[in-house]
């Protein structure tokens, strides 16, 4: 016997399952697996719910368990807590699932992910604080998912987590609402809905057996209303994975622009494609009410410029509707928030500490740096610089401790977190000032943007012409000196002894998991190399340079190599690798396609997407791709020009997730 939330009307108190449920329900509360619904958190922290059932209702204050049930697995979740993918119950969940070695699951929490209503929406309704759930559960296999809340009886055909039919590995969600309050008949029909009864009281029956199901709706006495069939379970759904074949060659066919949120499956990789910016003028819709809309530009902001937040539960998109940017949850992509009113960023990327998730690292146009609570609206720290800067430029250290900011003539490092020996912030640690244009020996010394590297001992100064300049960071004082190289090799720019290197575009810095964690810099080959051997390499469109010492490696091959464009190493938990996004060219591998390759020289890659944007005179509609952290999911802009079908236009930019997990 189970329970699927709302035990006891109205509020779950100790008096309610003493006058309620006892005398009805109660008799069978000794084989009673329980789970709680919002209605019992009226009484503060369920304590009517767990005082009642007691050990049977699992942790008190976690109300979630397991427990095997035959050949099945049983999963009993709680819905009204803390449930989104970082969360405790969600780590819980993924270990528990893993550690069974049932072939046949089923899972029963209060709130439905999908549901036919009374509202008047069309389609009726979908809950996306479940949809972690149920992609934790569909990757496992599961076959079943019960539900309650709403005030009827649904049966759904099997389902993915986006709402898509998929008999083969789907999940089938039965709401049972019929188990004592008011019934309501729903008018707005949920898309996949197979049956619904909004009039009669009564239970669900599961036969559950190896392999299979057979369910039963048995109706409260006097009433007629049936519903059965059979179902199979089908074990864990089959992975998708990244194509690792370097040598193939695709076309791209022709695929129309998808709709909003509503996911597809391109070939040739088969992964998830999910467009997450709505249709240009259209409502964003929010909880917070007013009236914003998307922009006919609606994307990221660039390639190493990491979107999601460091906990993955927000993610930024800039926005030329209103407001100007737009926070979507890191998971559903659905808005949730604009920017503080207080917020005056001109420039700003999220903080990569787990320890700051949800501040954003700003400057403004006045010679300010600062830290800045998205959630809270609450400016954290600040520093008054020895000018004004003209942007962010490049990245943080990777533990959001050291930035190097500039104003195009002169760079100064900031240690925004300092650490033992010296005293913690408020105390300001700020290097002076460096004289980045008299000594740099090229024609003309014009900047392009100054960063700090992954580990924060060195600053790279990018000059036009993607001319690349090393300097050290003395860790005491924060002075930076140029660092002199080996070599400069042939065909590059500046001098080996004035810290240059080989000459690289549309770069992102890490620390490489191959080389002891050295930091490197990887982009476009532009020494005018390519295909050529350059000190024993042979040189590709992709590059790695070590700062240390300017080393090259190669990481792609040239052969038949179509010309790589934007490069990232935003994917910061999944060390090792860097995302590259190719320019379109008919007959050559990875034409316009996505493409991870492996930091360790030797070939491996992972293709993922095709970007199907049109660039001609036209930045922005350059595809910048840029992982999420884990590497798993890849955001791109496009305009859906290429192959798209005729569905796209050159004058709206959206933004695009691949999602191979």
């Amino acid at each position: 016997m189970i329970t699927i939330g709302d035990n006891a009307y109205p509020d779950g108190s100790a008096a309610d399952f003493t006058r309620c449920y006892a005398p009805s329900w109660g008799r069978h509360k000794a084989r009673t697996r329980p789970t709680p619904g919002d209605h019992d958190y009226v009484t503060p922290g369920a304590s009517g719910y767990f005082d009642y059932f007691g050990a049977a209702a699992g942790d008190r204050g976690k109300g979630y368990y397991s427990y095997e049930l035959g050949e099945w697995h049983i999963v009993a979740l709680n819905s009204v807590i803390a449930n989104g993918p970082t969360s405790e119950e969600v780590r819980w969940l993924r270990a528990d699932l893993a550690a069974s070695r049932k072939r046949c699951i089923l899972a029963y929490f209060h709130h439905p992910r999908f549901f036919s209503s009374t509202s008047t929406a069309p389609g009726g309704g979908v809950n996306d604080y479940e949809r972690t759930f149920w992609d934790v559960l569909y990757q496992a296999g599961a076959a079943i998912v019960l539900n309650g809340d709403q005030h009827h009886y649904e049966r759904f055909a099997p389902q993915t987590p986006d709402g898509l039919l998929d008999f083969a590995t789907g999940i089938r969600e039965f709401v049972v609402g019929t188990g004592g309050a008011d019934l309501s008949a729903p008018t707005s029909i949920r898309a996949h809905s197979e049956v619904r009864n909004g009039d009669t009281f009564g239970v669900l029956k599961l036969t559950l057996a190896a392999g299979r199901y057979a369910w039963e709706f048995i109706p409260s006495a006097g009433q007629r209303f049936r519903d059965s069939g059979r179902g199979v379970c089908h074990g864990s759904r089959p992975r998708v994975a990244p194509i690792v074949d370097p040598w193939a060659v695709f076309t791209a066919p022709d695929v129309a622009k998808p709709a909003y949120l509503m996911p597809i499956f391109p070939e040739p990789f088969h992964l998830k494609v999910t467009r997450i910016s709505g249709d240009a003028g259209s409502r964003i819709a929010w909880r917070a009410g007013g009236s914003p809309t998307w922009g006919a530009d609606a994307r990221h902001h660039y390639s190493n410029d990491q979107p999601w937040s460091a906990d993955g539960t927000l993610l930024t998109l800039q926005n030329t509707g209103s407001p100007h940017s737009v926070y979507l949850d890191g998971e559903t992509y659905q808005p949730v928030r604009g920017p503080c009113p207080n917020d005056d960023a001109y420039d700003d990327r999220w903080h990569p500490s787990y320890a700051h998730a949800h501040e954003r690292i700003a400057v403004n146009r006045t010679g300010t740096l600062s830290w800045f609570d998205v959630v809270t609206c609450t400016q954290t720290r600040r520093w008054t610089l020895p000018f004004p800067v003209i942007g962010i430029g490049g990245t943080p250290s990777d533990d959001g401790r050291f930035i190097a900011l500039s104003n195009g003539k002169r760079f100064a490092v900031v240690d925004m977190d300092p650490q033992p020996p010296f005293a913690p912030y408020p105390n300001r640690r700020i290097g002076p000032p460096v004289d980045l244009i008299s000594d740099c020996g090229l024609p003309g010394c014009a900047e392009n943007w100054v960063s700090v590297s992954a580990s924060g001992k060195y600053v790279v100064v990018n000059y036009h012409g993607d001319h690349l300049r090393v300097y050290d960071v003395d860790p005491g004082t924060l002075a930076a000196t140029p660092r002199p190289m080996p070599t400069v090799y042939p065909n590059c720019s500046g001098t080996a002894v004035n810290g240059f290197i080989y000459d690289l575009g549309h770069q992102d810095m890490v620390l490489n998991p191959f080389d002891n964690n050295e930091d490197v810099i990887v982009g476009q080959e532009h020494c005018g190399n390519r295909g050529k051997m350059v000190a024993g390499v042979l040189v590709g469109g992709v590059v790695m340079v070590r700062l240390r010492d300017g080393k090259v490696t190669a990481l792609t091959n040239p052969t038949n190599e179509a010309y790589p464009y934007h490069i990232s190493t935003r994917n910061s938990d999944r060390p090792g690798w860097a995302y590259v996004s190719y320019w379109p060219a008919p007959g050559r591998r990875f034409n316009d396609e996505i493409v991870a390759v492996k930091l360790d020289g030797s070939g491996a890659v992972e293709r993922y997407a095709h970007t199907r944007t049109e660039t001609s005179a036209c930045y922005r509609c350059e595809a910048h791709a840029v992982p999420a952290r884990d590497g798993k999911r890849v955001l791109w802009a496009s305009n859906w020009m290429a192959h798209g079908a005729g569905t796209g236009s050159k004058l709206v930019i959206q933004t695009y997730i691949v999602d191979a997990r």
